[in-house]
C-alpha cells in the first residue's frame, strides 16, 4: 500500500483532533517571534444579539483593581480606565517561560504585572517596558491567578501542592503545604487573610502562612472562592454543588446542580450568587439560602469565571459547538445578547469567562480561536487582535487604557492606542524584546 506524504498525515491527525473534540491545552509551541502589526486573518465576525447594553449606568460602585482574579473577590471585572477605541498596536511582548492560563495581576501602583505559567514560574514585569524583573520556580504548572496584598506580598499557588507568598522583590517570605494542586484563583480578604482552593478544599490562612480554617468538597474544586457581603464565601466543585460557607468556615448551604460546577461565581450587587456548570448552564442562587432562583441553557460548557456588568448583567464564555460571549439579565436570566467566535465544531472549545467591563462599557475578552476582541456598549465590534494560541487567561486593563493579554503560546502582551501618524507605535520596542 502507497504511504501517504507526511503532509498528508499531519492533517488528517489535526482532523482527527479537531473531531474528537482534543485543543491543545497547557502545550508550548515554539513560533516565530509576533508580527508587530495587528493581523486581521478573517472577516470581523459580528455581534449576534448586541453583546453590549447601551449607556453604561452611573452606579455608586466603585471599580476593581487589577491585583486579583477578576479585580475583586466577587470576581466583577469591573475595570478602571478606557480601553482602546481603535485597534491597537503592541506595545511590547514578552515571552514568560511557558503557556499562561492564569490572569496577570498588578501592583498596586500598577508598575510591576506578575505572571505565572504552566511553565511553573512566577514572573514579574515592568509595566512600562516588558523587561523581566525577577522570575521564581515554583515546583510544577501553576494555574491559579496570583494576588497582591496591600503590603505588596504577592500570593501565587501551583501544582507543586504549595502556596507561596513572596515578596515584591521575589525573595519567598513562606510556603504553605496544601493536600492538592493550588490552582485557582486567590484573594486576600479585607481581614488580610488569604483564601484559596486547593485540591477539594477551601482554605483560610493567614498572613504568616497559619490554616486558620479548612473545608473539604467531596470531590476537586476548580473553581476560585468568590467573597459577597458579610465575608460568605461561594464555591463549585466537581461533585455538582455549589457551596456556602461563612466566614469562619462552617457550611451554610449546599446546593446540588447535576453537573460539575468548574464556572466560578460572581457576586452580584444585591447578594445574589450566579455560576456557570457543564450542564451547559448559568444559575443564580439565593445567597441566603441558596435556592435555585432561574437556570438558563446556554448551549455549551460554561467553565470559566463569570463577571458581572455595572447595569447588573452576567457575563460568561461559553463553549461549543457554538462558541461566543453571552449577556443575561441578572434578575430573570433573560439572554440578551451574545458575540459568537469562529468555532471548530468541537464542545471541548470555546469562550473561557466572562469578559471584563471598561469604564465605557466596552466589553473585552479573549477566546481559543486565538484572538482578544473589544465590542462596545453598542453591541459594535470594535476591533480585534490576533494572537499565536488560546487566550484563556482573563484580560487585565490598567489605570492608563493599556491592555494586557496573555496566552497559551508563552508570552505576555501590552496594547495601547495607536497613535497618530507619524508617531511611534511601539512597533520598534516589541521587536526589541525576545
Amino acid at each position: 500500500m502507497r504511504r501517504l506524504p507526511v503532509v498528508a498525515v499531519a492533517v488528517l491527525v489535526a482532523m482527527v483532533l479537531t473531531a474528537a473534540g482534543i485543543h491543545r491545552k497547557g502545550l508550548r509551541t515554539d513560533r516565530a517571534p509576533e508580527p508587530t502589526s495587528m493581523q486581521h486573518r478573517l472577516p470581523p465576525p459580528r455581534a449576534d444579539g448586541g453583546l453590549g447594553a447601551g449607556p453604561v449606568p452611573d452606579l455608586p460602585v466603585r471599580p476593581s483593581g487589577t491585583r486579583a482574579l477578576h479585580g475583586d473577590a466577587r470576581h466583577t471585572h469591573r475595570a478602571a480606565g478606557r480601553a482602546p477605541r481603535n485597534a491597537p498596536s503592541i506595545a511590547w511582548s514578552r515571552d514568560v517561560g511557558g503557556p499562561v492560563e492564569a490572569q496577570v495581576v498588578a501592583s498596586a501602583d500598577e508598575k510591576t504585572l506578575y505572571v505565572a505559567s504552566l511553565g511553573g514560574l512566577l514572573v514579574a514585569l515592568a509595566a512600562s517596558d516588558g523587561t523581566e524583573l525577577w522570575r521564581l520556580e515554583l515546583g510544577d504548572r501553576a494555574y491559579a491567578t496570583p494576588c497582591v496584598g496591600d503590603d505588596g506580598t504577592v500570593y501565587a499557588g501551583a501544582d507543586s501542592k504549595k502556596l507561596f507568598a513572596v515578596s515584591p522583590e521575589g525573595k519567598v517570605q513562606w510556603s504553605l503545604d496544601t493536600d492538592g494542586d493550588t490552582d485557582t484563583g486567590i484573594h486576600v480578604d479585607v481581614d488580610g487573610t488569604i483564601v484559596f482552593a486547593a485540591g477539594r478544599t477551601v482554605y483560610r490562612a493567614t498572613r504568616t502562612g497559619q490554616v486558620k480554617w479548612r473545608f473539604d468538597a467531596r470531590r476537586k474544586v476548580f473553581t476560585s472562592p468568590a467573597i459577597g457581603g458579610g465575608g460568605r464565601i461561594f464555591f463549585g466543585s466537581q461533585d455538582h454543588h455549589v457551596y456556602a460557607l461563612t466566614s469562619d468556615g462552617r457550611l451554610a448551604w449546599q446546593s446540588d446542580l447535576g453537573a460539575d460546577v468548574d464556572g466560578a461565581a460572581v457576586v452580584g450587587d444585591d447578594g445574589a450568587v450566579y455560576v456557570g456548570t457543564d450542564g451547559d448552564e448559568v444559575v443564580r442562587l439565593d445567597a441566603e439560602d441558596g435556592r435555585v432562583r432561574w437556570r438558563v441553557d446556554v448551549g455549551g460548557f460554561v467553565r470559566g469565571t463569570l463577571s458581572m456588568a455595572r447595569n447588573g448583567d452576567v457575563l460568561a464564555g461559553v463553549y461549543g459547538p457554538k462558541p461566543r460571549a453571552v449577556r443575561l439579565r441578572g434578575d430573570d436570566g433573560r439572554i440578551v445578547g451574545d458575540f459568537s467566535i469562529q468555532g471548530t465544531g468541537a464542545k471541548a472549545f470555546g469562550v473561557h469567562g466572562g469578559a471584563l467591563e471598561d469604564e465605557t462599557g466596552t466589553l473585552l475578552f479573549g477566546g481559543q480561536d486565538d484572538h482578544v476582541y473589544a465590542v462596545g456598549a453598542d453591541g459594535e465590534l470594535l476591533w480585534r487582535v490576533t494572537a499565536d494560541d488560546d487566550v484563556d487567561a482573563p484580560l487585565t486593563l490598567l489605570g492608563d487604557g493599556s491592555v494586557i493579554v496573555a496566552s497559551d503560546d508563552g508570552r505576555v502582551r501590552k496594547l495601547v492606542e495607536l497613535k497618530e501618524e507619524g508617531v511611534d507605535d511601539g512597533s520598534a520596542a516589541d521587536a526589541s524584546n525576545d
